[in-house]
């Protein structure tokens, strides 16, 4: 008679319920209920059989699930073979949630504007790679939800891209676009103080994040906090764009947005608790 000890072995290994049956010579449905204690069929109790036995036919369509992978000796075998398996020591260390830089202009491209320096598409692909590191920051599970240490790390290396990539994008903004925008648009004053005020909203929340560690439901909820004003501020930004596209002309658009993208690199990578509420004159 086969045991618990024995199925479960088998189950760590990768095994579902049917391969373990066959190996053990027992119906899979047996196989559940000793690892298990339960009936696969979801009754309180396995159905009669004249010699005892489950039926080979009992039905395992929708079990409680059983995962494998979760157990420890697995996922101690899966780190084992990954350190003693050198391509894949390569693979993880090149592995980062840094999106990937635009690439070189392609004049044949029939998606050239991919690669404009147009002020609000050079704007736009910043906003897209901060899009995307959001979305890897709250597909890791956090704090609150249980996540790993690994997790953990993992959302605050997140928050420090963050931080690099809006503080660089924001700086330049106020040097280069707000100004413009107040100059070349009617209510143009009013949406430049809108957007400053937005991103002093966001800058005290990245200082925060700063000094958080991950482990904690205060980084949590600065992170949830943070990915709200992230949004919010994009969504104004982008319709402001719209505007900018119809007020100045195209050779204008591109100067500006060359300036920002050398300027950009050169920002600083920490967020400037004495941002000005007002920048000075369009350069």
């Amino acid at each position: 008679m086969a045991g618990r000890n024995q199925v479960r072995a088998l189950l760590d290994r990768g095994l579902d319920y049917d391969a373990v049956g066959r190996q053990l010579g027992i119906p899979p449905g047996q196989a559940y209920l000793i690892a298990t204690g339960r009936a696969a069929d979801g009754s309180d109790a396995p159905p009669s059989h004249p010699d005892g036995a489950l039926a080979a036919s009992q039905h395992l369509a929708n079990p409680p699930y059983e995962a494998p992978a979760s157990s420890e000796s697995v996922l101690d075998w899966i780190a084992a073979r990954v350190a003693a398996d050198r391509p894949m020591r390569e693979a993880a260390a090149r592995r980062t949630a840094e999106p990937q830089p635009p690439k070189a202009e392609d004049p044949g491209n029939p998606e050239a504007e991919e690669f404009s320096r147009d002020v609000t598409v050079v704007l736009t692909r910043q906003h897209n790679q901060v899009r995307a590191l959001l979305e890897q920051l709250q597909a890791l599970p956090s704090h609150k939800t249980g996540g790993s240490a690994a997790d953990l790390s993992g959302r605050k290396s997140i928050v420090d891209m963050i931080t690099i990539r809006l503080s660089r994008h924001e700086t330049t903004e106020e040097k280069y676009l707000w100004p413009t925008v107040r100059k070349a648009l009617e209510e143009g004053g009013a949406l430049a103080d809108e957007a400053l005020s937005q991103e002093q909203q966001g800058t005290q929340t990245l200082a925060e994040l700063g000094g958080l560690a991950p482990d904690t439901d205060r980084f949590d909820e600065c992170v949830e906090q943070l990915v709200a004003q992230c949004r919010k501020h994009v969504a104004f930004e982008e319709k402001v764009f719209t505007l900018l596209r119809d007020a100045l002309p195209g050779d204008q658009r591109e100067r500006l947005g060359r300036k920002i993208e050398t300027a950009t690199a050169k920002a600083p990578t920490r967020p400037n608790k004495r941002a000005p509420k007002k920048p000075g004159a369009a350069a």
